[in-house]
This record gives C-alpha cells, structure tokens and sequence, in this order.
C-alpha cells in the first residue's frame, strides 16, 4: 500500500534496470567538456547532433560550454573521436575525462529523507557493492528484446515478456538468468528528487594529491546526499554529483568538500534537478 502510494504522489516515477556497457563491447567510457566562444554555442551542437556524437548533453558544464558522455567500443574509437572533435571548426578546447568504471556509480544510500533525519548512524542502508565481469557478452536479437523491455519496466513478467516476444516462459527465464548481473547490471527503481525537496543539483570536479585518493574518495562517499560518485582519468580525479535543496546547504557542501585533506583542485557546477534518478544512462545501447 505504502509502495504504491508513493507511486501516485510521484515519489517513485519508474521500475528499471540499469546496463552494463562494456558487456556489450563498449570499453571506453566517458565524458568530453567542449569550450567555444558564445556565439558557436548553438552551431556546435547542431553539429555534434547531425555527426550522433551528443548522448546527455548539457550546456554550460562547469567551466566547458557543452559536456558530453560518450561511448565507444575501443580507445581507437574514442581517439577518433577526440580528432574529430579538435577539427571541428568553432570547437576550441576538446578535455576528455574517462570513466575507471560504469557500475555502482550511484549512491543510494547517502540521500537524506527528512522523515529518517534523526535515525542512528547504524540504521543507515549500506550498499552492498557487486564485482561484476566486465568481458564482452554475445547476445542474440531475443536478448537484446528482453534486456530492452526490463531496462525500461524491471517488473514486467516473465510470462508476459513470453508472450510479448512469442516464445515460451521458460526461454525468458533462462535467457534472463544470463543477462542478469552481466549486460543487467543492477534492478533499482527511479525517484522524482524534487517530490524529495531538492531543487537543485551539484557537479563537484576534484583534483587531489595522489597518495591521498582514496582517503578522499571515502570522505567524499561519507558527505550526505552524494548520489553519484565515478573516477576518471584526464584533468580531474573523480566526479561526483549532490543534490541540494536550497543555495545555503551549496554552500555547507563547498565548504565540507573544500577542507578534505590532500584536495588540490576542486570545482563546483550547479544545474537544475534532475527529472529522474537513478540514470537509465546506457539503456539507448541495446537499440
């Protein structure tokens, strides 16, 4: 009764379940930040657009006028890709940032709800963090239907998964068993963060010293209402992504991250909320 009525006040908006790129041969992972003068803004991304390049593209990311997340299968693909992007008339600076990793990114456990505030440390949920293989999986035009109606309904039925795709229930059941944990990585369902009280969200771009990483990644997972959290190799050692719910706890958070010991670099960007978390980010993969 509970789960459903958080259904129809729009706490809970989806039922999914997220995709493991590389089980699907994409090895290279990342974000790219573009600066160009004001003026191109528009034109570049008309561009990047036509040529396929633009997945989540925001605007304005932090001190790049344009972040993407790109996907490739191999750092042949993604080196081409970066060549591309330096040729590109009006493109000015082309920073890659490559992702160490693509599954437990999200953090579920530090988001704060006001009603649980005042619980003892000890009942905090911890997330159980799985090893995941992360070689190449084959999989046939069946799996890939299966894997793309669970991606997008994680409650969908075996039985009418079956009868969607005109096979029997057992074939869906085992076909899922395989997919499972492999090229499905995690089952999770989505949340509208601003039912939740939070208006707006926090990109946090860290550079630190490099005995001290992984001291800072922990105090970093320790900051309340940090929901996503990724290594990188480039010009920043990680990303991490707050939500916030009014200017003042921006402000608390700058300050908290700003006095972990051993960060060099760190910069703050802040957007609007957004609609649905945790991010289907991979999902478009198995088209």
């Amino acid at each position: 009764m509970r789960y459903k009525h958080l259904w129809k006040v729009g706490v809970i908006n989806g039922e999914i379940m997220q995709v493991n790129p590389y089980r699907l041969g994409y090895k290279c992972v990342g974000n790219i930040g573009i600066n160009t003068s004001p003026e191109n803004e528009e034109a570049v991304i008309d561009f990047l657009k036509k040529k396929g390049t633009l997945a989540y593209p925001m605007e304005s990311w932090g001190k790049y006028n344009i972040g993407l997340l790109v996907v490739k299968r191999n750092v042949e693909e993604w080196a081409a890709e970066l060549r591309r992007l330096d040729s590109t008339p009006h493109i000015k600076l082309v920073d890659p940032l490559i992702w160490t990793d693509t599954t437990g990114m999200d953090h579920p456990e530090n988001l704060k709800i006001k009603p649980l505030e005042n619980k003892k440390q000890e009942d905090a949920i911890e997330q159980t963090r799985t090893i995941i293989n992360n070689e190449q999986m084959k999989i046939d035009e069946i799996d890939r239907q299966i894997a793309k109606i669970l991606v997008h309904s994680s409650r969908t039925s075996f039985r009418k998964i079956a009868k969607q795709l005109h096979i029997s229930t057992k074939n869906v059941i085992q076909r899922y068993k395989k997919l499972r944990e492999n090229v499905l990585a995690r089952s999770t369902i989505t949340l509208d963060l601003k039912k939740l009280g939070y208006n707006g969200a926090a990109f946090i771009f860290l550079k630190g010293e490099r005995s001290k990483m992984s001291e800072i990644s922990n105090k970093i997972l320790s900051t309340p209402n940090i929901l996503v959290f990724y290594r990188v190799i480039g010009s920043y050692d990680l990303v991490a992504i707050a939500v916030l719910e009014d200017f003042s706890s921006f402000i608390s958070l700058q300050k908290e991250i700003r006095a972990i010991h051993g960060t060099e670099q760190v910069e703050f960007f802040i957007t609007e909320i957004f609609p649905t978390w945790p991010a289907n980010v991979f999902a478009s993969l198995l088209e």
